[in-house]
């Protein structure tokens, strides 16, 4: 998972350096520019959707690693309660790809030491950690993922949040970092 976490640090990285320029000029070259995903809410138009464009990146040396840093907004009528360790990065196949994700656009330390966590971690640690949202119908939410493909890889690859929906990601065309 070095890799993966390599990957979200660059991804990360990319995304605070695109912050605040406003659309490509003045110093750095152009902005990077990104897709838009589609998103497949559960039956009855409930789930979470995209809000805004989502941003894909691949690193020049990390040629099979992709981060989507994103904004997610429940389209439902309900909350919905999603922890981060059920949400799965898929193919089109359906295959799971090897993927961390998180409800948190920066770094949150833990609260516990290397051998002082305990068997679960308390809901409120979750929350802050990006670990586990309560995302209230209507609202949004920062997302991200970090995936592996391979060359058995079946695009266009998805997000599955569980109860939360599926969101596709953008084809194969990610910004490439420097």
């Amino acid at each position: 998972m070095r890799r993966a976490a390599a990957a979200v640090a660059c991804g990360a990285a990319l995304a605070a350096a695109g912050c605040g320029g406003g659309g490509g000029g003045g110093g750095g070259g152009p902005a990077p520019t990104a897709t838009t995903a589609a998103s497949s809410p559960t039956a009855g138009g409930h789930g979470v959707a995209w809000s805004g464009k989502p941003l894909v990146f691949r690193a020049r040396n990390l040629p099979s690693d992709r981060v989507v840093i994103a904004h997610v907004r429940n389209a439902g009528h309900h909350t919905l309660q999603i922890l981060a360790a059920d949400v799965k990065v898929r193919d089109a196949a359906g295959h799971a790809l090897r993927s961390s994700a998180g409800f948190t656009n920066n770094f949150a330390h833990g609260l516990f030491g290397a051998f002082q966590q305990p068997r679960r971690l308390p809901p409120a640690e979750l929350l802050r950690l990006g670990k586990m949202i309560l995302l209230q119908a209507g609202s949004t939410a920062p997302f991200f993922a970090a995936w592996r493909v391979t060359r058995h890889t079946k695009l266009p690859v998805h997000v599955d949040l569980g109860r939360g929906g599926t969101l596709v990601l953008p084809g194969p065309n990610a910004t490439t970092a420097r």
